[in-house]
């Protein structure tokens, strides 16, 4: 839902009285947890210092700088459907504006289906969002002693010299991150994390900060229209659409520790995208999906295997039943791969057995 959204992209929260939770406003910048966000699924949102408020396709609209079809597909990646809540008379809450009279023609015309002409299906040649300043090559510093923080981090989670290498990790000490609406956020002490294509080309970068307690634990790349998107990659496919075995996995560290068979889909909500990504580029070998989230993560996991035996029928789906919540980086190579090979097939039993263990 919009929550994990702003999770995702605004990091750590505080509890509010009245069924709302707080965020530090990405608008601003203010750092006293300011942003307020309605919990229930209508997710209203107001900053008590700079008065800007709506509901979450406004928010995404304006934190992306997308137009509104562009907002209503991100939000769906997080469950998040906004015709669901048009119909309420939300103009006059506290939250301001529900949409405007230009959104509602266009959420008309998007309910009616999308027409597109054969003429009008031109495709944008998509580039990488621009990183962030001062973003440096961990292995070109290497005797940088600037860069020892982050290797000294990097070692502590598992990863290898030769890790390092492979994904180009980079780093900044203090840089900014230019929203697409033009808004600059300020990084400190994060690490940047590279997707390649195919060929090897950096397709989007997401971060993770090194500090005990970040202002923003981790940044997705902001994509404008014409930039790939956290909703269009897929981490690592470059290297495990040549396995035998295909693991969506959340997060970078997880993908470390798990090797090349493991994709990250940046968070639990796995876009179609992402998937008809995956099933085409291993579409020779099909090698069989595994699916490995945390465990909050049980009810997404069943939705991605529905999407992915609604695009291919045949492809064997696998849950990883995560029983301690401890992500693959706190296990170690050798249990995470110990509940890999003991997955429960997704299928009609598997998916009763799989909802018996989550409800126990």
């Amino acid at each position: 839902m919009f929550i994990d959204l702003l999770e995702q992209e605004l990091g750590d929260s505080k509890p509010a009285s009245g069924g709302e939770i707080r965020f530090n406003c990405p608008f601003c910048g203010n750092e006293k947890y300011k942003f307020y966000v309605d919990e229930s699924p209508k997710g209203g949102w107001q900053c008590k210092r700079c008065g800007e408020s709506g509901y979450p396709i406004a928010f995404v609209m304006k934190l992306y700088g997308v137009d509104y079809k562009e907002a209503k597909d991100i939000l769906e990646v997080y469950d998040y459907h906004v015709g669901d809540y048009n119909g309420e008379n939300m103009s006059h809450s506290k939250y301001g504006a529900h949409l405007t009279e230009e959104e509602q023609v266009l959420l008309f015309i998007a309910n009616q289906g999308d027409v597109i002409h054969e003429e009008q299906d031109q495709r944008v040649k998509l580039t990488c969002p621009r990183p962030p300043t001062n973003c440096k090559s961990l292995l070109e510093n290497f005797n940088n002693p600037e860069a020892f923080p982050f290797l000294t981090y990097l070692h502590g989670r598992g990863v290898t010299l030769e890790q390092i290498k492979h994904h180009n990790i980079c780093y900044v000490t203090d840089g900014v991150s230019t929203l697409t609406n033009g808004k600059e956020l300020r990084l400190i002490n994060h690490l940047v994390f590279f997707a390649f294509d195919n060929n090897g080309k950096a397709i989007y970068w997401n971060t993770r900060s090194i500090e005990p307690k970040p202002f923003l634990k981790s940044l997705n790349a902001p994509a404008k229209p014409t930039e790939y998107s956290k909703a269009t990659v897929v981490m690592n496919l470059n290297r495990a659409r040549h396995k035998d075995k295909i693991v969506i996995v959340e997060g970078f560290f997880n993908m470390i520790t798990i090797g090349n068979e493991a994709v990250v889909t940046y968070g639990k909500q796995v876009s179609k995208s992402q998937i008809e990504k995956i099933l085409k580029d291993t579409k020779t070998k099909q090698p069989p999906i595994y699916i490995y989230l945390d465990r909050d993560g049980w009810e997404e996991a069943i939705k991605v295997a529905t999407k992915i035996h609604e695009v291919d029928s045949n492809r064997a789906v696998y849950y990883v039943y995560n029983e301690d919540d401890r992500d693959p980086n706190e296990l170690g190579y050798t249990e995470a791969w110990n509940r890999i090979n003991n997955a429960i097939p997704a299928d009609t039993e598997g998916e009763t057995i799989w909802r018996t263990l989550h409800l126990l």
